[in-house]
């Protein structure tokens, strides 16, 4: 009997047709992948270059006016970029993955290059991980949808039912054999993705592959259930499909709108504006008050004294383009505070949608997500701020440009990693995989 129900399955021309559309999509989207990262490390291989070449142009320039060389000068921080992120572009297209800052004020800065971010819903990129959300799930339906209707449909069902000794082991062969299709089509695209893009065989790809193999093997079980209440080839289909549009589109959308309303984000917006009042009104106002407000945030710089009718000096400028950031913190960390409780009420969202489970925890392995994004953002301050120690007594001392070794300011790297939560990832799909085995079970015994 397994002979030939294989032979039936590969000489159906239809079937073999969507496997190799499934497998075409599939390499289409790893060279999307591809490109879009070979393009990023382009960019961040160039980045070094460019920062050298702005600081040569600017020191000589203005090599007598330190401070006027860095009111211009950048260096750049850039967000680690793995080789896993070919197969899930996430947030990476929207959030840059390199960003050069000067030692003025952070925040007008931060949201020049990720403005309007906060206000938009993540929208999909063709690459891989798309190919595993929506289309795998479409051929699992096509070639499920009507394996009792089928029997029913052609006269034959009643004639297996006295051929066969059980119904059941049957039916289970016929699931089997276009699992086993599907996740060959799965594992070659995985295998051909490392080998192109040189993907290390580390275990965020192994977890990476594990949750898309087990994604698939949730359609597989929900068809499984849902062919089992014997309903028409027609109805099945339609009910697959009304649960693939139900479960990617309608359910996130609304709950994309629900969480944007919860948590309202106008703080982006508000921080770039109370940064720039924070520091443009500093020009029509007494000297002393603004030092001082520097000097409690920074005591070490007390010595360098600027008098209320002293002319331009850097050491002035510079406070109050500091104290720009100081006025507008509580609303930087009310976005951040925001931002974060949304990644949260998406991922306990994931915990009931697999699709989305699948989205976040490839997005979460590749650091194309959300929360890689904020933990960069941290790390931007932390370096503005060490950038900023560095050159503030040098500029204050009113150094010139040559005093500093600028061969030492070079590009440099954030490195986000954390420990894989093996059972975050894999329970959700355990739970659903095992709850609809155990529902179609007991439909089946009656079957037999």
């Amino acid at each position: 009997m397994n002979r030939y129900l294989y032979i039936q399955f590969y000489r159906n021309k239809a079937y073999l047709i969507a496997l190799l559309f499934l497998f075409m999509a599939g390499l289409m989207a790893i060279y999307t992948g591809k490109k879009f990262l070979d393009r990023n490390e382009d960019i961040i291989s160039k980045s070094g270059a460019f920062q050298k070449e702005s600081i040569a142009r600017n020191t000589k320039f203005h090599k007598d006016d330190l401070g006027l060389a860095l009111y211009y000068i950048k260096f750049n921080l850039v967000n680690e970029m793995p080789k896993l992120a070919a197969l899930n572009i996430g947030m990476r297209d929207l959030n840059p993955s390199i960003q050069g800052v000067t030692i003025r004020n952070l925040e007008e800065q931060r949201y020049n290059a990720d403005f309007y971010n906060p206000a938009n819903a993540a929208v999909g990129n063709f690459d891989f991980s798309f190919v595993i959300v929506f289309l795998f799930p479409l051929v699992i339906v096509a070639f499920c949808y009507n394996l009792i209707s089928e029997e029913e449909e052609k006269g034959t069902w009643k004639l297996l039912s006295v051929q066969s000794g059980n119904l059941q082991s049957f039916l289970d062969q016929k699931m089997l054999i276009r699992l086993l299709a599907v996740t060959a089509v799965y594992l070659i695209l995985m295998i051909i993705a490392s080998a192109w893009i040189k993907i290390p065989l580390d275990l965020y790809f192994i977890a990476f592959a594990a949750s898309g193999w087990l994604y698939i093997l949730f359609w597989f079980t929900l068809c499984r259930w849902i062919v089992s209440f014997r309903k028409s080839s027609a109805q099945n289909a339609l009910i697959l499909l009304i649960v693939w549009v139900a479960i990617n589109f309608i359910i996130p959308m609304s709950s994309n709108i629900l969480i944007q309303k919860i948590y309202p984000v106008h703080e982006s917006l508000k921080a770039v504006m109370e940064q720039r009042e924070g520091y443009h009104n500093k020009w029509d106002e007494a000297k002393r008050p603004t030092m001082e407000k520097f000097y409690e945030a920074y005591p070490q710089y007390r010595n360098f004294t600027v008098e209320e009718n002293d002319a331009f000096t850097w050491t002035w400028y510079y406070a109050m383009q500091h104290m720009g950031d100081l006025e507008s913190s509580k609303s930087s960390e009310q976005y951040t505070e925001k931002m974060q409780k949304r990644n949260l009420a998406a991922g306990y969202l994931g915990y009931l949608l697999p699709n989305l489970h699948t989205q976040l925890v490839s997005s979460h392995l590749a650091k194309t997500d959300m929360s890689n994004h904020l933990q960069y953002v941290s790390s931007l301050k932390k370096f503005h701020e060490k950038k900023r120690l560095f050159f503030y007594p040098l500029i204050f001392s009113e150094k010139n440009a040559e005093s500093v070794n600028w061969a030492q300011q070079i590009t440099e790297v954030f490195r986000f990693s954390e420990h894989i939560r093996y059972v975050q990832i894999f329970l959700p799909y355990l739970i659903f995989i095992a709850l609809f085995i155990i529902l179609s079970q007991n439909k089946y015994r009656k079957l037999c």
